[in-house]
């Protein structure tokens, strides 16, 4: 695995790789990686000649100790590039002055708005990106399934030429979707934060029986939360494909949750296929 800091090696590279016809994925993290990252490495691996893994944390400076504990850990599943920029090789101007990218209707909702231009962050720094590496493939996780979700919309209206590959949340046994913020739970914390994806499951399978009262099961969902000791942010059910309210005829959903225990906020959502029966 190589590691490269400048755009200008990390084109040089991949020109070799076209030229020779190569197909070429990218797997964007922020770091601070874990077995759901190495998840994706692998089916970019299963689906691609080159792998280049991206690290760059936001706007935030991370300590040297994270940048070498994922290094490490990528050495094990062996991408051909981790390429881990400086801000100022993204950003040379600054981020007042950088061109940007936003979806206004997914950025008001959800984590839009539970975190003030994180939508618009995401999409710029990930256009970035994919305009440096020009992948065939891009891998992401769904558990954040909103930036997705936004991914998909900004690569179709802007005619990026990649294909996006969802690949489903890694998870514990118990069901708790892997995160970096779980290692920051106390054992007490530990044993109760799966109820977030067991109560989101109960809500599928309630959809899945035939309830069809979206907004009664959204308030079901948010009251097992309250009473699970996990104090809700939001909990809806939406049109999958493009986060708008279910209609009628909507068939793929998607359940998304957002949560605080303790000072851990937990995310999650969980796919729902309505299948008409007759």
């Amino acid at each position: 695995m190589d590691i490269l800091t400048r755009s200008a090696s990390l084109r040089d590279r991949l020109k070799v790789w076209r030229d020779a016809g190569m197909k070429i994925a990218l797997v964007p993290t922020a770091g601070t990686l874990h077995k759901g990252h190495l998840s994706l490495v692998a089916e970019a691996q299963e689906r691609a000649d080159r792998v280049v893994v991206s690290i760059f944390a936001s706007l935030q400076e991370r300590d040297a100790s994270k940048h070498e504990a994922d290094r490490d850990l990528l050495h094990k599943v062996g991408p051909d590039i981790l390429f881990t920029p400086p801000v100022q090789e993204l950003y040379p101007f600054g981020t007042d002055l950088s061109a940007s990218v936003d979806i206004p209707q997914l950025a008001k909702i959800f984590e839009g708005a539970h975190q003030p231009g994180h939508i618009a962050e995401g999409l710029t720094l990930l256009l970035k990106l994919l305009n440096l590496v020009g992948p065939h493939i891009a891998v992401f996780g769904e558990r954040d399934f909103q930036l997705l979700v936004a991914v998909r919309q900004m690569v179709n209206d802007l005619f990026v030429p990649v294909e996006v590959v969802a690949c489903q949340t890694f998870r514990e046994s118990d069901g708790l979707a892997l995160a970096t913020g779980n290692r920051h739970l106390t054992a007490e914390q530990r044993a109760v934060a799966p109820r977030l994806y067991a109560i989101l499951s109960q809500v599928g399978k309630r959809i899945d029986t035939g309830e069809r009262d979206y907004a009664a099961l959204e308030k079901q969902g948010l009251d097992a939360l309250a009473a699970a000791g996990i104090r809700p942010e939001y909990l809806a059910i939406r049109q999958a494909a493009d986060l708008a309210p279910v209609r009628a005829s909507s068939r793929d959903l998607v359940v998304l949750a957002a949560a605080q225990l303790g000072a851990i906020r937990l995310t999650d959502n969980l796919r729902v296929r309505i299948i008409d029966r007759y």
